[in-house]
């Protein structure tokens, strides 16, 4: 099982991985697949600054929401070759590589074992109610 703290750290890594994907595997010219890996670069490392946990900047959005965004982008990468009509133009190395990248963000789900709000310490908790007072 991956620690809630694994879990927020290799969030921005695979948001990082995401990001930089297409030029190192090769895929930079085939615009869709591009744009996804873009985008759920950006959108990975975005809602993890804002989520309830460990390394983000804001901690508005709960942590059950954002494990199902987890999931949600981890399937629509698996899937997202063939739906949006690009499967054609990648090779067999590079369809793997948006399985891959897919099959990573759902096993991080998989593996992690969030901390409940009643097992957190008390220090965490004002941290929490601190952050959320400062924002209205």
């Amino acid at each position: 099982m991956l620690s809630l703290k694994t879990h927020n750290v290799l969030d921005y890594l695979l948001g990082a991985i995401f990001l930089i994907s297409p030029w190192f595997f090769h895929f930079e010219d085939v615009l869709e697949a591009r744009l996804l890996f873009l985008g759920a670069g950006v959108a990975l490392i975005t809602y993890s600054l804002f989520t309830n946990y460990y390394y983000s900047i804001a901690r508005v959005l709960p942590l059950g929401l954002h494990m199902t965004i987890d999931a949600v982008l981890g399937v629509f990468m698996i899937l997202a070759p063939v739906l949006l009509g690009y499967r054609q133009q990648l090779s067999q190395a590079q369809y793997v590589v948006h399985v891959v990248m897919g099959v990573a963000t759902v096993g991080f789900v998989a593996l992690t074992k969030p901390k409940s709000e009643s097992t957190k310490t008390l220090t965490e908790r004002v941290a929490i109610r601190q952050d959320l007072e400062n924002l209205s």
